[in-house]
């Protein structure tokens, strides 16, 4: 009896053991940070997912006007220039960048970083300075640019267009009417732009239900994102900006914002830049200066390159281990790259 009882005493004693070893095991560390839920709730997901394009009242939506915008986005009888088309510096094997710190310009370098066209759709300001506020704008804006011809007009532009057959057939079909104008150009251009939208990412996946879309560290980085790091404050929403303006201490002589709204606090302040692709559209910020998303960490981790005169960010504070997993999260952000078509141009062998 006795015997029976130390028998039973052991057994007990080594399953309450081997009970505190297994919950010990799959307690979090105590210096660990927090892992986000794999399911969001619904509404929290959805708020992060790209929804459908809106496309404005004035410019709708035809997918004769998106391939006509194909076609001129490609072509370099727009610039009048043969080795200059948009493409040349918003190229989609370079995610829809130039790959290069400063835009070049007829050989000449240009103060500031081609800006990707991923989800352009989704903003609701334009440039780095904000001289734009719609797209249709923008597309006005570039084509009358000395980076695509010194000296262009609109209308050299409209003739040189309208000079080649297949392409009167495209805007009448494109616009149903006749007639090739400026301004059925740059809206033809900015339906094309509408439609360069990022592939679903890894993050994406992962919001939708997909556990094991994402890694435990970029987890850890997107609560990071959303908290410590402070992220959240500019890039939100579903294309990761707020297409607001901000000061965050680059070294630069570059007014920004303040040429535009004159206003003190708008100096050395620049657009948000989208996230989505982020790791495919180096170098980083508005004068290309972060060539890594690594530099780019540890710039906001240190509170930026100048202290005081409008700078809005502060020092983070981030370990090692937490700029790895913020790493981890924004590397999430990049889907497989969608395939572009090429379109074979119109030939212009009647007038």
């Amino acid at each position: 009896m006795l015997h029976i009882s130390i028998v039973s005493f052991i057994v007990v004693l080594l399953m309450s053991l081997s009970a505190t070893a297994e919950e010990s095991d799959s307690a979090p560390q105590i210096n660990s940070p927090p892992l986000i839920s794999p399911l969001l709730p619904p509404a929290e997901a959805n708020a992060w997912l790209l929804p459908a394009v809106d496309y404005p009242a004035a410019n709708p939506y035809s997918k004769n006007k998106q391939e006509l915008g194909r076609s001129l986005f490609f072509d370099p009888r727009l610039s009048g220039n043969p080795s200059k088309t948009c493409a040349t510096c918003h190229h989609p094997g370079l995610g829809w960048a130039d790959g290069m710190a400063r835009a070049m310009a007829n050989q000449q370098g240009l103060g500031r970083h081609t800006p990707s066209l991923l989800n352009t759709a989704y903003e609701h300001a334009f440039f780095w300075d904000g001289r734009a506020a719609s797209l249709e704008d923008a597309v006005n804006q570039d084509l009358l640019s000395p980076g695509m011809l010194s000296g262009e007009t609109a209308r050299n532009i409209v003739i040189r267009i309208a000079a080649i057959s297949a392409y009167r057939q495209a805007f009448n079909e494109a616009f149903a009417s006749e007639g090739v104008s400026f301004e059925r150009i740059t809206a033809a251009l900015a339906t094309f732009v509408r439609s360069i939208i990022s592939a679903p990412s890894p993050f994406d996946h992962w919001l939708k239900g997909d556990t094991e879309a994402i890694s435990a560290s970029a987890k850890r980085g997107f609560a990071l994102f959303r908290g410590k790091a402070e992220c959240i404050r500019c890039h939100s929403g579903p294309a990761f900006t707020d297409s607001s303006f901000h000061n965050t201490g680059i070294n630069t002589v570059d007014p920004g914002h303040y040429e535009i709204s004159g206003k003190d606090e708008d100096r050395n302040a620049f657009k948000t830049p989208g996230l989505r692709d982020i790791a495919i559209t180096p170098p980083y910020m508005h004068n290309g200066s972060k060539k890594t998303l690594n530099d780019v960490i540890d710039f906001y981790n240190r509170g930026g390159d100048t202290i005081g005169s409008g700078n809005q960010l502060k020092a983070l504070h981030l370990s090692a281990e937490e700029k790895k997993d913020l790493l981890a999260f924004l590397y999430s952000l990049s889907g497989e790259n969608r395939e572009t078509l090429v379109p074979a141009l119109p030939v212009a062998l009647l007038p």
